[in-house]
Order: C-alpha cells, then sequence, then structure tokens
C-alpha cells in the first residue's frame, strides 16, 4: 500500500512521535510511506528522513487561508492509496480538495487524525472548518472519546465513520533503565534529592506556571522539558524559577530524561490522550497526573497513575513513593495491553483497508 501522510508541522511533540512511531510500523509490514509538510517549524524532518520516510517540503502556505494549496496538493498526491492528515490544518484542505475533485469527477480517500481540540476555544470559526472536515473525510480517527463524542455529534458528520483509536508508544523489551549519569552530571542535579520530570510545549494550557509555584518550596527537583508555544508565557516561567527548577527547552534525548527521573508530573488542564505520559509509563516511571479527563482514563481499568487536584498536590506527592512499584508495573502493562504503538498501527491499517475497499 502506498501511504501520504500530511501534516502542518515538523517539530517537536506529541503529534510528531505518534506519526514518527506509525510510519514505522506501516514500513515494518512492507507499506510505502511518505511525509508531506508544509509550514516553518521542521526540526524532525532530518529523524524521519532517517528512518527510511520520504519527507516532502517543496509545498509552501501562505498565511491565512491560502487556497493556492489545493493545487499544490493535488499535484503530489498521485497514485497513493490513501491520504492520512493530522489536525485540522491539512484536514481542512484536503476536504476542500476532496469536494473540489468530486466535482470534477474525481476521487481522493482520505483519513483525518485529530490529535487534539485547543483550537475551538482558541478561534471559534474552526468549528466550520471541523464541519467541513466531518462531512468530507472517510474516516475521521481519534484519539480520546471526548473528541469521538465530538465528532459524532455534528449534524452532518455520519457517527459510523468517527473511529476511536488510542495513541500508542513503543514498548521496549527490557524492564530496568538505569539513570545515565552523564546527564545527571550535565545537568548539575542532585542525586539524593527526587527528580521529577514533564515534556510538554510550554503554554497556559500546559500549566507549566503552576507547576513551578508547588515546586518553589520542595525539596525535589523539577526539569520543564519542551519548545515555547507562547513567548510571553515561557518568559514567564523562565522568572519565576528557583534553584530546584530546569526549564530545558525543546530536547532530542527524551528517553535518556524519562529515565533519569524518579517520576513523571503533568499539571495540563487538558489532554487527549498524552503520549509523554505513555513513553514515561513505557520505561515504568510513575506519573503523578492533574485529575482531568486526558488523565483519569488510565485508571480505568486499575490503578495506574496517581491523580491530584490542585489543594491536594503535596498530599499526594509525600504518598507517592509507598506506590510507585504497583502503579509502574500496573501502567506498564496497561500499555502492552492497550497502548501499544503495534495495536495502534493495526487499528489504523484497518481503517485503510475500509476505506479502500
Amino acid at each position: 500500500m502506498r501511504i501520504l501522510h500530511v501534516c502542518q508541522f515538523l517539530g517537536i511533540g506529541g503529534l510528531e512521535q505518534v506519526l514518527f512511531l506509525l510510519a514505522q510500523e506501516q514500513i515494518a509490514l512492507g507499506h510505502e510511506v511518505h511525509l508531506v509538510v508544509y509550514d516553518h517549524d521542521q526540526r524532525w524532518v532530518e529523524k524521519f528522513q532517517k528512518a527510511n520516510i520520504r519527507v516532502m517540503t517543496q509545498i509552501k502556505k501562505k498565511k491565512g487561508i491560502d487556497l493556492s494549496m489545493l493545487d499544490q496538493f493535488e499535484n503530489i498526491i498521485g497514485d497513493y492509496d490513501i491520504v492520512h492528515t493530522h489536525d485540522l490544518n491539512p484536514g481542512f484542505y484536503f476536504a476542500l480538495l476532496k469536494f473540489r475533485m468530486k466535482i470534477q469527477g474525481k476521487k481522493l480517500s482520505f483519513i483525518h487524525t485529530t490529535h487534539g481540540m485547543e483550537h475551538l476555544k482558541l478561534d471559534p470559526k474552526t468549528f466550520i472548518f471541523e464541519a467541513l472536515l466531518g462531512i468530507m473525510a472517510d474516516k475521521i480517527l481519534t484519539v480520546s472519546p471526548k473528541f469521538q463524542n465530538f465528532y459524532q455529534a455534528q449534524f452532518f458528520t455520519k457517527s459510523s465513520k468517527v473511529e476511536l483509536i488510542e495513541n500508542g508508544t513503543k514498548v521496549p523489551a527490557e524492564t530496568r533503565f538505569p539513570k545515565p549519569q552523564k546527564l545527571i552530571d550535565d545537568l548539575n542535579l542532585n542525586p539524593e534529592q527526587p527528580i521529577a520530570l514533564y515534556i510538554a510545549r510550554v503554554v497556559p494550557l500546559k500549566g507549566q506556571l503552576e507547576l513551578i509555584q508547588k515546586y518553589k518550596d520542595l525539596d525535589h527537583q523539577l526539569l520543564l522539558v519542551g519548545p515555547s508555544g507562547d513567548q510571553k508565557y515561557f518568559n514567564q516561567c523562565k522568572e519565576n524559577l528557583s534553584s530546584n527548577i530546569k526549564m530545558l527547552g525543546s530536547r532530542a534525548d527524551i528517553n535518556d530524561l524519562i529515565d533519569l527521573c524518579d517520576y513523571y508530573v503533568s499539571h495540563s488542564f487538558h489532554e487527549g490522550l498524552p503520549i509523554s505520559v505513555l513513553e514515561a509509563g513505557a520505561r515504568n516511571k510513575p506519573c503523578l497526573l492533574l485529575s482531568i479527563p486526558g488523565h483519569i482514563q488510565f485508571n480505568k481499568e486499575s490503578h495506574c497513575v496517581d491523580l491530584f487536584q490542585e489543594n491536594e498536590f503535596k498530599d499526594k506527592l509525600e504518598t507517592l513513593p509507598e506506590i510507585s512499584s504497583k502503579l509502574s508495573t500496573n501502567f506498564r502493562i496497561l500499555i502492552e495491553k492497550k497502548y501499544s504503538s503495534n495495536a495502534m498501527t493495526e487499528k489504523v491499517m484497518s481503517c485503510y483497508r475500509e476505506v479502500i475497499c
């Protein structure tokens, strides 16, 4: 099968990591996989290319709604069996392109994955774009029940085309991961104090500033990893740091950082299915997460993560060592069963076959 993935950015984030794993799994199954990325953030292009994924970067988007994108996309879709768009921007353009091609008597099969829906709060007009996408996409894949419910409630979207496929992560064969001493030295960390890790874009929705305030008077160390998504907020976080808190920006050594920490923490106010939490769980790290729907879902089958409300963070932190072993064991079992990249890819490929046939 010839597969074309399309995304707007190829920076360092959850969407990119999920797409990277999916493409790798598809190649391992014998499929030909290509990727189009068309906006300025292309930091992971080389990583994809090294994994034998052909990345096309020739398409350029102007600011605002750029209808020239339709011609640019039509020129490259060629004889691909399926086009798979990721997040709203490419999904919107392919919805328009499919509408135009349908009028011209041409066929286009495309599947869309929604990885996040923050845009609905930031820009209300995107509700219209989502409605168009719901009509034109052959399948809409969602990473959380909340996103699934959104599309199934859209008036013109057929419920049968909406599928829930949770994010997956690579589950390593090994179960013990020693702390990288060189990284401890490079980051000037105190090995006698617990180390917490949080990976996310630095934006208000991810709650880094609130987490900084919580750690200021603790004898724990906090590592905040992720690029700035809001420069004003990023600077505000930096101005409020204390000596036990470090902001590391974007990093490529995520697995080493996970192995380095004693536990993973998240203060995100909104999540679909957070890939960084899955990555931490797959490497046997206990997770302490703000109690929101995107985090609560992990505890539906067993006690896998520890959840906190704003006013009980310190109490939860004190009891975490007592239950950390049980949490990490339960979470690893759940990920192997339900959230592996293998399971995710099998479900995606099943949707491809359904659309093509």
